[in-house]
Order: C-alpha cells, then sequence, then structure tokens
C-alpha cells in the first residue's frame, strides 16, 4: 500500500509540474502591449502576394487579438516581413489520360517562404529573427473554382463544402490560404516566444 502512494504522489507532482511550466510558456513579454506592422518587402517575383498577405496578417492579428495594433509611434513592438519567395512546384502526378507512358502534374504546391523579425522597440532588440514557410495546394485541371475539385487544400482534413476557405480560382485561392497559414504562423511564433 505504501508503495501504491509513493507512486501516486510522484505521478502527481510530474502532473502538477508540468502544468505550471506549461501555463507559463506562451506569453508575450510583459512590457510589450502593441505592434506595428512595417510595410511588406516583397522580394519574389509574384507582385500579389504583396496585397495577399498583407490582409490576411491585419485580419490575423485583429482575430486573434494578441497584441493591439497601432502606428509606430505610438508601438512597443514592430513585426518585420521580407517575402523571399513563392514557388510553385508539382505535388502529385497522375498517368496522361491520352498515354499510359508519360506521367502528368495533377496538384501544385505554391510555397511562400518569408524572412521575420519581431523587434522590441523598448528594449531596441529583436526578439526574434527567423524564416517561415507555408503553402497551399490547387490543381489546375479543377476549373475555375476550388471549391469543386476534391482537394484538401490547406491540408486541415477538410475539403471542397466542409472548408470556408477553400473557394475562388485556384491558384489564387492556394496563394490565399499560404497567406493565411503564414499569418497564423508568424502570430504562433510572437505567443510561443516566452
Amino acid at each position: 500500500m505504501e508503495l501504491k502512494n509513493k507512486i501516486l504522489y510522484i505521478i502527481t507532482l510530474l502532473l502538477v509540474s508540468s502544468c505550471s511550466f506549461y501555463s507559463f510558456k506562451g506569453s508575450v513579454p510583459s512590457h510589450i502591449d502593441s505592434i506595428t506592422i512595417s510595410p511588406i518587402i516583397n522580394n519574389s517575383k509574384e507582385y500579389i502576394v504583396l496585397d495577399v498577405l498583407n490582409t490576411e496578417i491585419y485580419n490575423t492579428f485583429l482575430s486573434e487579438n494578441v497584441l493591439k495594433l497601432t502606428d509606430i509611434n505610438n508601438a512597443k513592438s514592430r513585426l518585420e516581413i521580407n517575402i523571399i519567395s513563392v514557388i510553385d512546384n508539382p505535388f502529385t502526378y497522375s498517368l496522361d489520360g491520352n498515354s499510359n507512358f508519360y506521367e502528368q502534374v495533377s496538384e501544385w504546391k505554391i510555397t511562400i517562404k518569408a524572412k521575420v523579425n519581431w523587434y522590441d522597440m523598448i528594449k531596441d532588440e529583436f526578439i526574434f529573427s527567423k524564416e517561415i514557410s507555408s503553402f497551399g495546394i490547387y490543381s489546375t485541371n479543377s476549373g475555375t473554382d476550388i471549391s469543386n475539385d476534391g482537394i484538401d487544400n490547406d491540408q486541415d482534413g477538410f475539403i471542397d463544402s466542409e472548408d470556408d476557405d477553400e473557394f475562388g480560382p485556384p491558384r489564387d485561392s492556394a496563394l490565399k490560404i499560404a497567406s493565411k497559414k503564414m499569418s497564423e504562423n508568424i502570430v504562433a511564433n510572437i505567443v510561443s516566444t516566452w
């Protein structure tokens, strides 16, 4: 009986200590309550990604309400995003319908890669500086709208009518999905800094 109590005590101690560690992790530094987003720099050849990512990053910050968005004169931190590349690569192949010998690309993966810096304007130092990438999937065989392409375009386990962000022209929609994922990844990195 005493051995059983010791084991129970050790398990309880481990659970309490792991929970207390977890509950303090993932908070923004206490002196930072606001953020300004510098104009996004686009070094890719994809001109539209600038507008799409800009819209998505602002929408994500507003919906997540992690930090107050403000102008540079009132902000305690600054977010800098530099788009490095936007690349389309083959994702899946299928046999060409006219031949049993040749493969054709049936799905494409569009990947956005960006350098992201979060700067503490009070302490005059970078909180983090890292490369982040995200993607969306589309098919050129799906017609003019990805809402009926039968593909899980954002790899979240839902397809077409089950997924509220799968609509519109295939490549444009995949770019929007990749931008939304990029924005969510940036906010997740900010929250998980401490």
